[in-house]
C-alpha cells in the first residue's frame, strides 16, 4: 500500500481530458494549459497538451465532438423514506452511465424533470446493479425537497459520471490484503458501500463503525455483513465510536493499515485527532463533502485551502484530506 500520493486530476487521461478548463488555460494539472511556459507536471501519461492539440483537429471532422458528461430523464421506480426527511431513491440510466458509476467515489447531479439547471445537486451512488442506481438523500434544502415535491415518482435528470467522491482514492483501490476500519455516520453510509464493496473485493479485512448519525438509523448495517465485513454498531461516534477508535489506533494488535471516514467533515477531523492523540499517523480516505455547483471545476464553490496556501478545485482534484485546512 502506498503510504503517501501527488495530487493529480480525477478526470486526468479518462474520456473527459482535456476538459472545459483546459481550453482557457485554467487546467488543474497541466503547468502549460495553466498559462506557464515550462512544463512541470512530472506526468507519465499521455501528454494533455498533446491531446488538446490533437482534439482540436479532430473537432473539425465529422462525429468527432467533444466528449461532455452523459445527461438523461428518467423516472424514479423506487422512492422509500428511510429516516427522517431521507429517502432512497432508486432509477435507471444507460449502460454506459451505469459502468461509469460502478467505481468507488462516483457520483452523479440529479434535478427534477423540467426544472433549470441551477437546481442540480450532487449525490454519491450507494450502488449500481446492471443499469438501477441506488442513492440517498436529505430533503431539507430546496433543491432536494423540490426533487420529491410529489408524492408519486416523477421523472428526474441525471448527469455523470463524476468521480471526485472520496478524497485518498488510490488508497480504497491499491490496499489490499490489509486491516482497514470504516467509520459511517449519518449520510456516509451510502457512499460507504462500493468502498467497502472495494475492499472487500481486494482481500482486506474490514471493520465497520456504523452510526446513525442526524438520519436517525443505520441502515447499512445487514448490506455490509452480507460483504463480509466486522460490523460494530455504535448509537453515537462522538461519545461511543472516537473512544473505542482511540483504544484500536493505540494497540498493536487491532491498529489498522488505512482509515477511512465516510460522513461529514467533523467526523473527518474528528478522527484525525483521535489518531494524533495516540501518536499514529495512517492513510486516511475521506469522502468529499465539498460544495458543487457544476462538478466541472468551472464555478469555484468547491474550492477549498491546503496547509501550503494553494486553492484546490475539489470536484475535481484527488488528494489527500489532511491538506486541507479546517473551516
Amino acid at each position: 500500500m502506498i503510504s503517501k500520493f501527488a495530487s493529480r486530476c480525477i478526470d486526468i487521461n479518462t474520456e473527459f481530458c482535456p476538459c472545459m478548463l483546459a481550453e482557457t488555460n485554467h487546467c488543474v494539472f497541466c503547468s502549460h494549459l495553466k498559462g506557464e511556459q515550462v512544463c512541470n507536471c512530472n506526468w507519465a501519461g499521455s501528454c494533455i497538451l498533446y491531446e488538446k492539440q490533437w482534439n482540436s483537429k479532430k473537432q473539425d471532422l465529422p462525429g468527432e465532438e467533444p466528449k461532455v458528461r452523459i445527461e438523461i430523464e428518467s423516472p424514479l421506480s423506487v422512492k422509500t423514506e428511510i429516516g427522517k426527511n431521507t429517502y432512497r431513491l432508486e432509477f435507471t440510466v444507460t449502460p454506459e452511465l451505469a459502468q461509469g458509476l460502478k467505481k468507488a467515489g462516483a457520483f452523479v447531479f440529479l434535478r427534477r424533470s423540467g426544472d433549470p439547471e441551477f437546481y442540480n445537486f450532487p449525490v454519491g451512488i450507494m450502488g449500481v446493479e446492471d443499469v438501477l442506481v441506488q442513492v440517498v438523500i436529505e430533503a431539507i434544502g430546496p433543491k432536494s425537497v423540490r426533487l420529491l415535491t410529489d408524492d408519486a415518482c416523477s421523472p428526474i435528470i441525471v448527469r455523470g459520471p463524476y468521480a471526485n467522491g472520496i478524497f485518498g482514492q488510490p488508497w480504497i483501490d491499491n490496499t489490499k490484503s490489509s486491516k482497514v476500519i470504516l467509520v459511517a455516520g449519518g449520510l456516509g453510509q451510502p457512499p460507504a458501500m462500493p468502498i467497502a464493496r472495494t475492499l472487500v473485493s481486494n482481500g482486506n479485512q474490514v471493520t465497520a463503525l456504523v452510526a446513525p448519525g442526524r438520519v436517525g438509523r443505520a441502515f447499512i448495517e445487514s448490506e455490509l455483513r452480507g460483504l463480509g465485513v466486522e460490523v460494530i454498531s455504535i448509537p453515537s461516534l462522538r461519545q461511543n465510536g472516537l473512544p473505542l477508535l482511540r483504544q484500536i489506533f493505540a494497540s498493536e494488535e487491532q491498529c489498522p493499515d488505512l482509515v477511512v471516514s465516510a460522513g461529514p467533515d467533523d467526523q473527518h477531523y474528528a478522527l484525525i485527532a483521535a489518531m494524533q492523540a495516540v501518536d499514529i499517523n495512517l492513510p486516511m480516505a475521506a469522502t468529499n463533502n465539498a460544495t458543487m455547483c457544476c462538478g466541472e471545476g468551472i464555478c469555484g464553490s468547491c474550492e477549498k485551502l491546503t496547509r501550503d496556501n494553494k486553492r484546490v478545485k475539489t470536484c475535481k482534484v484527488q488528494t489527500d484530506f489532511t491538506e486541507f485546512i479546517c473551516d
